[in-house]
């Protein structure tokens, strides 16, 4: 199984522009201006509204990958060796997220506005302290929203207490389809974790358990690939309910938050379910080669950790330009195509000159005293 697939990284590269666009709406205001008259709400809504649901499908993904690459190396989940999948995470993760640390508490004690945590709110030496044992998210439900750049660590911090539990719980499944049955519990965990923990506090949904249903769909939806023959019809089927839902939860919000469904937490459970579903037919697909269109939204996807961590330095810095040059709101569409390629090529070079080369580095390293190992990228 190759894990580098060109739909799975167009589906990422739709989830960071999501992600992208969202943060240039709040930073710009696009509802004040003409935009919000010019384009048709539900497209409004979808286009600059939806980057909470890309970090959502994120999840879902990350189970997905992070499953099929443990049956790629080991075979079965139970036989993972939790010592090469920690150091290969480690490898990926932490040295872009200690460097980008290091960075944002330089702007900090140089008081760079936009960049300098509320003392009231919180220390920076505790912020750091959250951000490197993966609960920021947790923080920020105790104290508040922290400044932009660290407030997007929120997510890396669910992902990353995932990492380090789940090759453990794999180590307790003597069969993969044991799993099923930690889907089910997590499947009736993280709606009520979305909707009852710290009721009333805006940041709730940040909790570690708000999600585990997300990843844990992505994680069946890989047993299933790797494990199950599924027919050519039983997966075109699929991809057609899975469409269905995603595009039920994010294109008719506004009738599924009456409905009640979001209230009850399960638009994540709806939307994530759907991802599912479409990845056994977009895995096995090779149809997008053919989309030359799709090449930068491709990229952005195999870029999305490099471009999470430092979009905010280029949305930020692309505010304070936009109002210093008093330009026009009709300068708004350009200005955003402009941020949002910016992004694109800043990730792109943190990857090829530093987080890459220092990824492939340290599993060298690792896989020098395991040889018998692959030293493919997850």
């Amino acid at each position: 199984m190759n894990l580098r697939n060109k739909g799975v990284d167009i589906i990422r590269g739709f989830c960071i522009l999501a992600v992208i666009l969202l943060h240039i709406n709040i930073h710009f205001g696009f509802t004040r201006t003409f935009l919000k008259e010019l384009i048709p709400p539900k497209l409004f809504s979808l286009l600059f509204w939806s980057g909470y649901y890309g970090v959502v499908i994120f999840f879902t993904l990350s189970g997905f990958l992070i499953t099929s690459s443990i049956l790629k190396k080991w075979g079965t989940l139970s036989k993972v060796n939790v010592k090469t999948f920690y150091w290969f995470r480690f490898a990926r993760i932490i040295p872009l997220l200690a460097v980008l640390l290091l960075v944002l508490s330089v702007l900090h004690l140089t008081n760079t506005q936009g960049f300098v945590i509320n003392e009231e709110q919180t220390s920076l030496a505790r912020a750091i302290f959250s951000a490197l044992t993966f609960h920021i998210n947790w923080l920020e439900i105790q104290v508040g929203y922290l400044p932009a750049n660290w407030d997007i660590l929120w997510s890396i911090s669910i992902e990353e207490t995932f990492y380090l539990a789940f090759p453990i719980i794999c180590l307790f499944l003597k069969k993969n389809n044991h799993f099923v049955f930690v889907l089910a519990i997590f499947l009736a965990v993280s709606p009520w974790a979305r909707t009852n923990l710290f009721i009333g506090n805006e940041l709730a949904d940040k909790n570690h358990l708000a999600y585990l249903d997300s990843i844990a769909l992505g994680c069946m939806s890989a047993i299933v690939v790797a494990t199950m023959k599924v027919s050519k019809w039983s997966s075109r089927i699929a991809l057609i309910l899975g469409s269905i839902m995603v595009i039920f939860v994010l294109y008719f919000r506004g009738f599924v938050y009456k409905s009640g469904i979001t209230s009850l937490g399960l638009n994540i459970t709806i939307l994530s379910l759907g991802i599912a579903l479409i990845m056994p037919w977009l895995y096995r697909t090779n149809r997008f080669t053919n989309f030359r269109v799709l090449g930068w939204v491709e990229g952005m996807g195999k870029y999305s950790y490099e471009i999470y961590l430092t979009h905010m330095f280029v949305i930020l810095l692309g505010a304070k330009a936009f109002k210093h040059l008093r330009l026009a709101e009709s300068w708004l569409l350009p200005f955003t195509i402009l941020l949002s390629f910016t992004s694109f090529f800043l990730g792109k070079l943190v990857h090829v000159y530093f987080s890459g080369p220092v990824n492939r580095w340290l599993r060298r390293k690792w896989l020098y005293k395991s040889p018998n190992l692959s030293a493919k990228n997850n």
